[in-house]
């Protein structure tokens, strides 16, 4: 019993200890820092298990993406390839309704490149907003 305890311990120690590390590993972060929280997806209830010492755990909501602040290219980007596909760029009615004009080689995916030349061709500039 008293090593199951330890052992729970250790294992609730090393995850507040690690929970930061994985935070810090954002390597697309926006300019903005951390206003722009992205959407967490729903969690399901886990049941106790008196057998491995663990608790019963509620499920989560899913929360949406914070709406105040700017949305950024990394925040629509959702394989992280730098390049957004006409699903990603959905949620911005703007960009969705321009994206086939941006598009510029027509392969369905558009980069920073083609949008920022797609801005400058149609006298809306830089934005600035990292989208």
């Amino acid at each position: 019993m008293t090593s199951r305890y330890f052992l729970s311990l250790g294992l609730a120690f090393a995850a507040v200890v690690s929970a930061p590390l994985a935070f810090a590993q954002d390597a697309n972060a926006s300019a903005t820092g951390q206003e722009n929280a992205a959407a967490q997806p729903a969690t399901p209830a886990t049941p106790a298990d008196p057998q491995a010492g663990t608790s019963a755990v509620p499920a989560t909501p899913a929360q949406p993406a914070a709406t105040a602040g700017k949305v950024t290219w990394s925040d629509l980007d959702a394989d992280k390839d730098g390049k957004l596909t006409r699903t990603e760029a959905a949620p911005i009615d703007s960009l969705s309704q321009s994206f086939d004009a941006a598009d510029a080689d027509q392969d369905g995916a558009l980069t920073t490149d083609e949008y920022k030349a797609y801005l400058a061709a149609n006298g809306k500039g830089a934005t600035g907003s990292g989208g």
